[in-house]
């Protein structure tokens, strides 16, 4: 481009300098022709061929023609308005393209000045109002001279057009050639390689850009490369796939088993009070079968000791009914009231929570004489009057029992180690209704708490205050999983040395 401007540039100072080269060329031979042409029409005489003169073709060439005989000074009495004396023609004054044109205040006198002063210096002389020449045989006294102006042909313009007009069509042509070549060759690919890129980041790894057979150019090598970096891509991403999948798997699994083991040893943590829940009606049963295999009963005792048989075998099937209930299992999703998944885990915590010395205190929605021990008859009743949980019952018994067993575990561990406590040892459920027709389930405990810096870690699985080989880390893990199929929430809240407290909220069945 520059290049092409540079030479546009020369070439319009060189065709300025012929222009104005031609013009002095043309304006001599115009002269020398006129010239010529008039020496013709004066014969040997010193006379003019006037006919001949006049139907010259010639004359049209020109814009102003005067031909007179050698002008002289008028007498004295004829002076111009500078106080120079006019010129007069004596002779022949020809004005072969008429007066007719010329503005009125044309100087003749001008013109006759200049004829004299040709013909005195024997050769044309040119001013800015014309040109004029001598006429005249060779070696003669000139006969007079010739002033013309001739029609100004503008020979300086039609170069620069033409240059011009070349050099635009040049360089739009030089320009359009360069864009499409520039499309092809780069802006096409580029935009092509960007779409590629714009697939990719769409997660869409088979995309490849297209390369044309035969190139072998820059553009040719950065798409190759970067089909490279594609594949490579798409295989790291396929075996990250595998290997995510394949750790999902072995996590899920490992998860599910722990979990399993959680529930487990959950309910084997019990097996004292279970045993102690066994062993009571067992001494009076065995004590009452004896009993009853002597002859010499009475029917009122015998009477007596099947009652008491009866009732220790109730008892026992209620412990049992109690583990079945809670035990991990497929189960059909129905109407729950939690009265009796809250009986079950109270039941299978008593033993414990009753050697511990820690009390376990409910309180219903509408019980206005305030929180009573959940072993107490009838202290679970208040809890009948709470909305159905579309759930299953082991599941949210698993829960409940889970939340025991963790505000045991820490209340026994602050003894243990001493740790500071908000209380003597007590552990408050109260169920209610809640807002947005949820029932709202909240056990708090008055043990140590939990440091601040744990809160957000103590509901993940695996994780643990306790020292190693006492806990599973998946107690609150297992509230949180049981919470969340049933379509609630669970929000912890504790601080050190001020108790730890669960809050759960789960959405009512809705009638109708």
């Amino acid at each position: 481009m520059l290049a092409n401007l540079v030479t546009f540039l020369v070439l319009m100072g060189a065709t300025e300098y012929a222009a104005r080269e031609n013009k002095r060329a043309i304006s001599a031979d115009y002269t020398e022709w006129l010239a010529d042409q008039l020496d013709e029409i004066v014969d040997r005489d010193g006379a003019i061929r006037i006919g001949k003169a006049l139907n010259w073709r010639g004359w049209r060439r020109f814009d102003d023609v005067i031909v007179a005989q050698m002008p002289e000074e008028a007498p004295p009495a004829r002076t111009g308005a500078e106080g120079r004396r006019e010129l007069v023609v004596p002779g022949v004054f020809l004005n072969p393209l008429g007066r007719a044109e010329r503005a009125p205040d044309f100087d003749e006198q001008n013109a006759l000045q200049m004829i004299l002063d040709a013909a005195a210096a024997q050769q044309s002389v040119s001013t800015a109002f014309g040109t004029a020449a001598p006429i005249g045989l060779p070696g003669a006294k000139p006969w007079g001279g010739v002033w013309f102006r001739r029609k100004e042909v503008d020979i300086g313009d039609f170069p620069h057009q033409q240059l011009t007009l070349i050099f635009v069509a040049t360089m739009a042509l030089f320009t359009a050639l360069i864009l499409w070549l520039l499309q092809r060759t780069v802006l096409d690919p580029v935009r092509h390689l960007a779409g590629v890129v714009g697939h990719l980041e769409s997660a869409n790894l088979r995309a490849r850009v297209n390369i044309p057979e035969g190139r072998n150019d820059e553009i040719a090598e950065l798409g190759h490369g970067f089909n490279a970096m594609a594949g490579r891509l798409q295989r790291y991403n396929l075996d990250l796939q595998n290997a995510v999948e394949e750790a999902t798997a072995r996590v899920k699994a490992v998860e599910a088993a722990a979990m399993t083991q959680r529930r487990l040893a959950a309910t084997g943590e019990l097996a004292a009070g279970v045993a102690h829940e066994l062993n009571n009606p067992l001494g009076g049963l065995s004590n009452a079968v004896e009993a009853l295999g002597r002859d010499s009963l009475s029917p009122e005792r015998r009477k007596e000791y099947l009652s008491l048989v009866s009732s220790g075998l109730a008892r026992m099937g209620e412990t049992v009914g109690r583990l079945l209930r809670l035990a991990p299992r497929e189960t059909l999703l129905e109407g729950v009231t939690l009265l009796r998944p809250l009986g079950d885990a109270l039941g299978l915590v008593r033993h414990r929570a009753e050697a511990m010395g820690v009390a376990i205190d409910v309180s219903g929605p509408g019980e206005a004489h305030g929180p009573r021990s959940g072993f107490e008859p009838g202290a679970l009743d208040p809890f009948a009057t709470l909305p159905q949980i579309r759930g299953a019952a082991n599941e949210l018994g698993q829960a409940l029992l889970n939340l025991f067993v963790n505000a045991l575990d820490a209340i026994e561990e602050a003894r243990g180690e001493n740790l500071a406590t908000k209380g003597p040892g007590r552990i408050l459920l109260t169920m209610e209704t809640g807002a947005d027709h949820t029932v709202q389930i909240v056990c708090a405990d008055d043990g140590p708490g939990v440091v601040e810096e744990v809160m957000d870690r103590v509901a993940d699985a695996f994780f643990t205050t306790k020292e190693q080989g006492k806990g599973t880390g998946l107690g609150l893990a297992i509230v949180h999983n049981v919470v969340a199929a049933h379509g609630g929430r669970v929000l912890l809240e504790s601080s050190a040395g001020m108790g730890f407290s669960v809050t759960i909220e789960l959405p009512a069945e809705t009638t109708g």
